[in-house]
């Protein structure tokens, strides 16, 4: 086969799979893959009906999804159209950051037309977290949650130092999360850890409202946590030296001012406190990202622009980072903050993502 129809497969092959993580990312939503896996089995497959009637959906639609899911090898489907999955990929299909993962792209099209305008050189600044829709934010929290809750209190907290954990348990310590979207692990480290105090801030009032209604629906009051909605560029002034850790995970690249940010994060830390950051890998050169990552590099690069990008990039004076800003960039920044001890590793249990550890 010539170069250019290899090309050419490959960009079918793109569209194809384009619209295959739309039927999935509605799987999710409608719960089908749910519904699906409770009325149907090998032994057993459902009807479209039966899936219809336990979904609460319209039986033409949902055969419809049926036909694709089951053409594209993601479900499997009878000599006389029966419907099943397979055994070992029904919480795959229904819990993991794998499904998840497709449904950003629907969310993330929501302001498409807007974003086309945005990108002219005539076009505004960026877009607002406003121009997407508190259903986004709950993606991207559960996809946050599904990523770091196994490896929050294992493993994420041992790191930032030998001592921490003991000095959480013991109490008295005091805990910043900036751009804690849903709340997820502020909430985690508030019960975890009932002596010490946590606060979790966020630009966005949809993220604000959705962690405390997060909170509420868990039947928790966890008087050692509180949601305020607040710029990490523009911390609250009487907050010089007030806490001694501060974390921020995957968020900084979202910010206008993620300098200004960090800069913030210096002076609210005490002496001695520790700062731990959570970003995407990169090596701030983007040939070098596609020979280490490939694939994995092009999923955040697109994902960035848009979403990360736009929204990081709304005012006149935005730095424009993107997700795939780099740790030389990131270190660089972190120093510009006034941070002179900082280390920057790879974790195994996140392959794709920095972990930055500084000390004030």
């Amino acid at each position: 086969m010539s170069e250019k129809s290899e090309f050419q497969k490959k960009l079918l092959q793109i569209g194809i799979d384009g619209m295959l993580s739309a039927c999935i990312a509605l799987g999710t939503r409608l719960q089908l893959f749910n519904a699906l896996a409770k009325v149907g089995s090998e032994s057993s497959p459902a009807t479209a009906a039966q899936v219809a009637d336990e979904s609460g959906c319209k039986e033409r639609y949902v055969k419809e999804w049926l036909a694709a899911m089951a053409t594209a090898d993601i479900i499997s489907v009878t000599e006389d159209e029966k419907f099943f999955i397979k055994q070992e990929n029904i919480t795959v299909l229904t819990s993991t950051m794998a499904v998840m993962a497709n449904s950003l792209l629907p969310n993330f099209l929501k302001p498409y037309d807007k974003l086309c305008q945005v990108i002219k050189t005539d076009g505004p600044l960026g877009l607002d977290y406003s121009d997407y829709t508190a259903e986004c934010f709950d993606v991207i929290a559960k996809l946050s949650e599904a990523a770091h809750k196994e490896h929050l209190i294992p493993n994420i907290i041992p790191s930032l130092g030998a001592d921490i954990q003991d000095r959480l348990e013991k109490g008295g310590l005091t805990c910043l999360d900036i751009g804690c979207g849903k709340g997820i692990h502020a909430f985690h480290l508030a019960q975890q850890f009932p002596k010490s105090n946590f606060i979790g801030v966020d630009a966005s009032p949809d993220a604000i409202f959705l962690a405390d209604k997060h909170r509420e629906s868990n039947g928790y009051t966890l008087e050692n946590l509180k949601f305020i909605h607040m710029d990490g560029s523009k911390l609250d002034p009487g907050w010089t030296n007030k806490f001694d850790i501060v974390i921020i995970f995957d968020a900084c690249h979202d910010q206008m001012r993620p300098d200004l940010c960090l800069k913030e994060v210096y002076r609210v830390l005490k002496l001695k406190g520790v700062f731990g950051m959570i970003e995407i890998y990169g090596t701030s050169n983007i040939y070098e990202d596609k020979e280490e990552d490939g694939a994995v590099a092009a999923r955040y690069y697109a994902s960035s622009l848009f979403h990360c990008l736009p929204v990081g990039s709304n005012s006149k004076d935005a730095l424009c980072l993107g997700a795939k800003w780099g740790t030389k960039r990131g270190i660089e920044l972190l120093r510009e903050a006034g941070f002179n001890e900082i280390s920057v590793h790879r974790p195994t249990y996140f392959l794709h993502n920095a972990f930055y550890i500084s000390r004030k």
